[in-house]
C-alpha cells in the first residue's frame, strides 16, 4: 500500500500542504496521503517527535513518512532519509527522529545528495517529496544518499528519573 504521511508546521491557512500533496501525486498518482499534523508549532522539533513517535507505528511497515519541521538544509541539519522500524522517514536530521531512535537504531539511513537538482528553497516540496516518491516505487535510499550511522537526538527530551527515584522530570 503506497501510503506516505505528512507532518508539517504549515498550518492550514497557507496553501503549503497542498501544494506538497500536488506534487507527491504529480510524481506518484497512486499515492495515499495521510495528514498526521500541519499544525505543529513553528520549528517545534520536540512536539513533531511526539506526534511522529506516537501516530508512526499504526501504519502499515514500509510507510513513508515526510517530517517537515525546521526542515531547512544546513549543515548542522542536513536531509535525511532512514528506515526505523520498517518505516521510512524523509526530514532534516534535527532530532525529529528521538523517541523512535530510543527504542530503535536505523536498518539504513543516508545523507540526501540530490540537492543539486533542486531549483528552489522549498526543500520539503522539492526533496523531500521526490525522496518519498523514489521510495514508494521501489528505489532504494542508496541512490539517493551517502550512508550514515548515527542521527542527531535531542537532549532532554526523555523523561529523566532522578537520582533518588522520586521524581520524574519531563519536557
Amino acid at each position: 500500500m503506497p501510503i506516505i504521511t505528512l507532518t508539517t508546521d504549515f498550518g492550514y491557512k497557507d496553501p503549503y500542504a497542498g501544494a506538497v500533496k500536488g506534487a507527491i501525486y504529480s510524481q506518484f498518482p497512486d499515492a495515499r496521503i495521510v495528514d498526521i499534523s500541519h499544525d505543529v508549532t513553528p520549528f517545534s522539533v520536540d512536539e513533531a517527535a511526539f506526534m511522529i513517535y506516537t501516530s508512526y507505528s499504526q501504519f502499515p511497515k514500509g510507510t513513508v513518512h515526510v517530517i517537515g519541521v525546521d526542515a531547512e538544509h544546513t549543515p548542522e541539519s542536513p536531509h535525511i532519509a532512514a528506515l526505523l522500524d520498517d518505516h521510512y522517514f524523509v526530514c532534516a536530521d534535527n532530532g525529529v527522529l528521538s523517541f523512535i531512535l530510543q527504542k530503535f537504531r536505523p536498518t539504513k539511513a543516508v545523507v540526501i545528495n540530490i540537492h543539486d537538482r533542486i531549483y528552489s528553497n522549498f526543500t520539503v516540496l522539492d526533496a523531500f517529496v521526490q525522496v518519498a516518491c523514489h521510495i514508494k516505487r521501489g528505489g532504494t535510499l542508496e541512490v539517493i544518499g551517502e550512508p550514515i550511522t548515527e542521527l542527531k537526538s535531542l537532549p532532554g527530551i526523555l523523561p529523566i528519573l532522578s537520582n533518588d527515584s522520586t521524581s520524574i522530570r519531563a519536557k
